[in-house]
């Protein structure tokens, strides 16, 4: 090697987020076909097979314009207790009469309050139009997102626990097109038993949660990049010289990818997976970092992910990852 040549290495970390409230496959029944959904979706391009006890309000009230009640999902964890007023987070004006049409997970509603055994509350206005709705999971989701204010008393966190089952990708075609009678899916409700200590059956309670990933940081390491590398990881080592008026170094130092390149979604798959090792994956990529289509093929040596907002504790056997909210990223 010469005083010209110099030798560097490309290392990238790749952002990520979610883009929506994770949603039970019962509500994804309804959501697929709503326009404005699917459009906040179709970036998002990993996804999650998810499962917890069943999550529902109870003891729900309409009083002095506030929303009150508790979430739960019959484990030994006291329930959430949540006062919520619509008007105060922008569901019509004050002193506006609003109507609260209530979803009921049971055959038999409830006529009057308290009601229990609740799936959805749909917020509307005098001539029922729709204004918003909520479910726990989503309830939980946009107060931990900074989207809207409540009161909420008790220990959050143990109703944000997820048991990963399955992680996949999908950039070929839309989300909601490779879900929809999805296989693993369709397999998980078929085996999955309820983990509710009530008669809820598994569809209730798998869960989809989806992944946008939305761009990444780069760093050129030269002239000693070893310090920098995770052990058994082969370096990448790109060449440039200094006698060309700066031709290599700008080819070196130029990103290799664009922000929504497919690379990111196969590296942020095979890493996912070969961390969580879901159940129902049977690829593990146990060869990772070393992918035919991940950053590696593009001349990054190594990768890490960074989650910008995960309002949600998933977790399997061999890995969990922690709620991540947005002031934390």
């Amino acid at each position: 090697m010469t005083d010209d040549v110099h030798h560097g290495v490309k290392t990238i970390q790749i952002h990520a987020k979610t883009s929506y409230p994770i949603v039970s496959a019962y509500e994804f029944e309804f959501l697929k076909s709503e326009a404005e959904i699917q459009a906040i979706l179709k970036p998002c391009t990993i996804y999650f097979i998810l499962q917890r006890p069943l999550l529902y309000f109870q003891n729900v009230r309409m009083e002095n314009g506030d929303i009150t009640f508790e979430i739960t999902d019959d484990s030994s964890t006291a329930s959430l207790r949540c006062t919520f007023d619509p008007r105060l987070n922008g569901f019509g004006g004050f002193g506006e009469e609003l109507l609260i049409d209530v979803q009921f997970y049971k055959k038999v509603p409830d006529t009057q309050p308290p009601f229990n055994d609740v799936a959805a509350l749909k917020i509307l206005n005098v001539d029922k139009n729709f204004l918003g709705w909520f479910s726990p999971a989503k309830f939980l989701y946009e107060c931990l997102s900074g989207h809207i204010q409540a009161e909420i008393q008790g220990q959050i966190d143990a109703y944000l626990d997820y048991t990963v089952h399955y992680i996949g990708k999908s950039f070929s075609q839309d989300i909601w097109d490779r879900l929809t009678g999805h296989h693993k899916m369709q397999r998980i409700l078929t085996l999955e038993e309820s983990m509710s200590s009530k008669r809820a059956r598994a569809p209730f309670e798998i869960s989809l949660m989806m992944l946008d990933i939305d761009g990444f940081d780069e760093a050129n390491i030269f002239p000693f990049f070893d310090f920098c590398l995770a052990p058994g990881i082969e370096p990448i080592v790109h060449e440039f010289r200094s006698d060309d008026d700066g031709e290599s170094f700008s080819s070196y130092y130029a990103p290799k990818l664009d922000p929504r390149a497919p690379e990111l979604t196969s590296e942020v798959e095979g890493m996912l997976v070969s961390t969580f090792k879901p159940k129902y994956n049977e690829v593990l990529f146990d060869n990772y970092p070393y992918l035919s289509k991940g950053t590696r093929s593009a001349g990054y040596t190594q990768s890490r992910l960074l989650i910008e907002r995960m309002p949600a504790i998933l977790r399997t056997e061999h890995h969990t990852q922690e709620l991540v909210l947005p002031s934390e990223a």
